[in-house]
């Protein structure tokens, strides 16, 4: 698919920061932080998005045989992003980083939605950048493989979305 990156900012790394404005610094500055995707060894290789109204059918009752269903919106339900690919056996620092990844807090002091954020060269309107309103956190990751060969490692991670659209 592409370059991609999955990354958590600190309050000590601020997207708001001109240090680490952008993803590059800050993958420059704390690659620990970041999980870089890139051909031939760690392949994102898909990404989808599922957003769920809250919208609710309250039946009225009534005595006169007529059926009726009134609606109330409650805003938003869900909104969540899967993202799969593979890493290459032999490169197991995309498993170990998403292992620790998955095992950090989620929200801090200035990320109160969600401390993570993701960037995908192309396919910029899926980018997330993690804010005082809005941010990701890591709700579930898969890893693992099937079959005989066993030198790439699937995954898969579900990232729930937090904050104002």
């Amino acid at each position: 698919m592409g370059n991609a990156i999955l990354y958590y900012r600190t309050p000590t790394t601020l997207a708001s920061d001109p240090l680490y404005d952008t993803v590059a610094e800050l993958l420059s500055a704390f690659p620990l932080q970041c999980l870089q995707f890139t051909f031939p060894d760690d392949i994102f290789e898909g990404i989808s998005e599922q957003y769920e109204n809250n919208v609710r059918s309250i039946p009225i009752p009534n005595q006169d045989g007529s059926r009726t269903l009134n609606i109330q919106e409650n805003g938003l339900n869900s909104y969540n992003f899967t993202i799969s690919g593979v890493f290459g056996k032999n490169t197991a620092v995309g498993i170990q980083r998403l292992k620790s990844f998955r095992k950090r807090l989620q929200v801090d002091t200035t990320h109160v939605y969600g401390a993570f954020g993701i960037q995908i060269d192309n396919a910029s309107e899926f980018n997330i950048i993690p804010t005082p309103t809005k941010g990701l956190y890591i709700k579930s990751t898969n890893i693992g493989y099937a079959g005989q060969r066993t030198t790439r490692y699937d995954f898969q991670v579900t990232l729930g979305f937090g904050g104002t659209l």
